[in-house]
């Protein structure tokens, strides 16, 4: 027995495993990911212990917002009108109004959101008779490296999916139990349009799996093994541009730390290299006067107010 052979055989052995792997968690994503008993009904019906959680808050935590929340809202208007200009006491009892009867709806809307969203989803789901025995059609060849190159991509992409699937459940939850709070803040003056994004994207959460299990449905189409890596991808990550709120989100957060990161690089410099260090070398080169740099440097406004 060469040490070929033996090479091969472990690289068999591996993609052996890595294939075993991706039924399995094939499996626990369409059970737990997928299902709609999972992804809607539970939060649709209820878990009976959830639901105490959530009385005890709706009796006993957000009543004390409330009275908070009213606080704040006479404190702002107060402001309002002695610092900028008159606020309407009619439209703040209409803000308080509208809050507290969306306080009170709160958990029947979100459910009316989810309710609307699982006939679109099961409309999709029933079309194909068993997703638990989706097979991956794999790579065909002699090469095994190659093979668990494509093996570990199929189980990356599937982790991916069911994160993400676990990810929005657990978003879910936390949005039934703070759409209260948030619709207790809703009579705090300026904060109308933050609410309704609120509310939009639990709205977005609660439709997200309905184009997942639209994409999916095409990987037992093809016969691919690219298109279906592609496909599992696609699926856990094309939904985020249909939820553009969501996707807003996540795009100012990039768009911040990017920005951050950027101007940190331009304030310390790069390879010691800065506005501050560049400008002394101009002068001590000669480039810049060294009694006009501060003031006659090109597009700068000097003392009296000429502009170089």
């Amino acid at each position: 027995m060469t040490y070929t052979s033996i090479f091969n055989g472990i690289l068999e052995a591996i993609t052996n495993l890595a294939r075993s792997s991706i039924i399995f968690l094939w499996h626990l994503m369409v059970n737990y990911g997928l299902n709609p008993e999972y992804s809607y009904i539970q939060f649709i019906h209820g878990n009976s212990s959830f639901i105490a959680f959530y009385r005890y808050l709706f009796n006993n935590v957000y009543s004390d917002i409330i009275l908070i929340a009213i606080t704040v809202s006479a404190i702002i208007m107060l402001a309002y009108n002695s610092l900028i200009k008159p606020y309407s006491p009619a439209k703040l009892l209409i803000k308080i109004f509208a809050s507290i009867v969306l306080f009170e709806s709160s958990y029947r809307i979100s459910m009316f959101f989810m309710s609307i969203s699982l006939v679109f989803y099961n409309n999709i789901y029933t079309l194909k008779p068993n997703w638990y025995g989706l097979e991956f059609s794999g790579i065909s060849g002699a090469n095994s490296f190659i093979s668990i190159l494509f093996t570990g991509t199929f189980i990356l992409a599937i982790v991916l999916l069911f994160g993400i699937l676990i990810i929005r459940q657990a978003l879910i939850l936390f949005f039934i139990l703070f759409m209260p709070v948030a619709s207790i803040l809703l009579m705090v003056p300026g904060s109308e349009k933050q609410i309704l994004k609120l509310y939009r994207i639990f709205f977005e959460l609660a439709f997200f799996p309905f184009f997942t299990i639209i994409i999916l449905y095409l990987i037992g189409i093809f016969n691919n093994p690219f298109l279906e890596i592609g496909l599992i991808y696609v699926a856990a990550t094309a939904p985020l541009f249909f939820v553009t709120e969501i996707y807003r989100y996540f795009q100012g957060s990039m768009n911040f730390l990017t920005t951050d990161a950027a101007m940190t690089e331009i304030s310390t410099g790069i390879g010691g290299l800065n506005p501050t260090s560049l400008l002394n070398g101009g002068v001590e080169l000669g480039i810049i006067e060294s009694n006009t740099s501060k003031n006659l440097i090109p597009g700068i406004i000097d003392e009296a107010g000429g502009l170089h």
